[in-house]
């Protein structure tokens, strides 16, 4: 554990604890207010936090809470005056590692990282010994899966184009970030591009920027994802949703890493690495006529798959019992175990929306129990309701399966672009198909 991060508003703490972390070889960041600290936090992904109680924007709680939903492995030690130890056993029982009172010595604090360096070499033991993968917030003893995170270890030392395939709620923005934090361009920015999220010429300023005036509403320059990303990576999420007229210019970048911002004649150049992902079949797109082929040529130089969730069944318990966790510490509930019966019914289910959809169980069921365990009464219906049939009872005619397949996504989806996403066809087609079958 080497990346620490200092987050305290009292300069002499900062200067102080910087010196003596970096004397015992520490690589040290520092923050004086909790907004500065969860940035740094979210491009450096520190091994350790050092996080004051009390700044003078945020509370160190808040500040706690975001930084244990982020997924991000790391260990948080508060600091904290006399008078708020009891807040700090809070923060111990949300998942903070420890806490030090102020003012300390360096001997105190010489303890705690001890024992700290103990608990972490005796955790990658038995996560070894279990044959668990457990790095970036992906969890896996899959062995196919595990060997997919090897060959993602391997093309992230590369500047190679990485396209990251799957369905939605597999992973793929996680493996994203992993592998920026794999290869050598860790600790410069990593840019996330919602391909999805914006109308088309909103999509080409996110991505490219644009000067005063450029269309209606731009009302000041503004610079671009790319350009933001300098010496970082840029992961172009739900890469197929990008507009035809946008596709020729994002080809041409990655072709001669130049561009121009909207309204602005004048050429960039940039150097970061492209990440892509999406969820829908570029092959086929292509043969639709509504996705370039030399784009996807382009973005194609590394593939990397990511399995369903229903396609990893021994990963079900691992995620169930490490998200259950998470869940019970950020809603400040006691719950850590979850009744075998429920557990049977989470590993049968067939799980449409992947990951993405067994965290948003998880909390849902842990905000509603009322026991200090998980109960099959705090899981939603759909899933409550699941039974494993008999093979003969399985078969159904082709409309029951399409009906039951848009039920199961819509419910487990935001929103029904994302919908229609997953299930790959256009909204207008998923709005006919909910009517005929009476979806709501």
């Amino acid at each position: 554990m080497k990346k620490t991060l200092v987050i305290d508003d009292d300069k002499n703490i900062l200067t102080t604890l910087e010196v003596y972390l970096e004397d015992k070889g520490f690589e040290v960041s520092i923050a004086n207010s909790g907004v500065k600290g969860l940035e740094i936090f979210q491009q450096e992904k520190p091994d350790l936090i050092l996080l004051d109680m009390k700044l003078p924007d945020r509370d160190g709680l808040e500040v706690l809470k975001e930084i244990i939903a982020s997924g991000i492995k790391t260990q948080v030690l508060m600091i904290t005056a006399y008078a708020s130890i009891e807040t700090a056993v809070k923060a111990v029982k949300m998942g903070a590692f420890d806490y030090l009172p102020k003012p300390f010595v360096p001997g105190q604090l010489d303890l705690v990282l001890e024992r700290l360096k103990r608990f972490h070499a005796l955790e990658t033991e038995v996560a070894t010994l279990k044959g668990i993968f457990s790095e970036g917030g992906i969890l896996t003893r899959n062995k196919k899966m595990r060997r997919i995170l090897q060959s993602a270890r391997q093309a992230a030392e590369s500047n190679a184009i990485i396209l990251i395939s799957g369905e939605s709620g597999t992973g793929k923005g996680l493996l994203a970030r992993l592998i920026h934090d794999w290869s050598p361009r860790i600790g410069k920015p990593f840019v996330t591009v919602d391909c999805a999220g914006f109308q088309e010429n909103l999509l080409e300023s996110d991505l490219f920027g644009h000067v005063k005036g450029a269309f209606t509403g731009a009302l000041r320059d503004k610079m671009g994802k790319l350009k933001l990303a300098e010496g970082g990576t840029v992961f172009l999420d739900e890469v197929s949703e990008i507009p035809p007229s946008i596709q020729g210019k994002l080809l041409r970048f990655l072709q001669n890493r130049e561009f121009e911002r909207l309204g602005d004649p004048n050429p960039q150049q940039v150097d970061v690495r492209v990440i892509a992902a999406t969820n829908r079949d570029l092959e086929e797109l292509v043969k639709d006529g509504v996705f370039r082929e030399d784009l996807y040529f382009r973005i194609n130089v590394l593939e990397i798959f990511l399995p369903a969730l229903r396609e990893r069944p021994e990963d079900i318990a691992l995620l169930v019992e490490y998200y259950l966790k998470r869940a019970s510490r950020m809603n400040s509930k006691g719950i850590q175990r979850i009744t075998p019966d429920t557990m049977q019914i989470m590993q049968e289910y067939t799980w449409p929306g992947n990951i993405r959809e067994l965290i948003n169980v998880i909390e849902r069921g842990v905000i509603m129990a009322h026991d200090n365990e998980l109960q099959f009464d705090d899981l939603p219906s759909n899933i409550a309701n699941f039974k494993t049939v008999s093979p003969s009872s399985q078969l159904q005619n082709l409309a029951d399966v399409e009906k039951n397949h848009i039920r199961n996504v819509v419910l487990n989806t935001n929103s029904l672009d994302e919908a229609a996403r997953v299930l790959g066809i256009d909204p207008a087609t998923l709005w006919r198909k909910r009517k005929k079958y009476q979806i709501d």
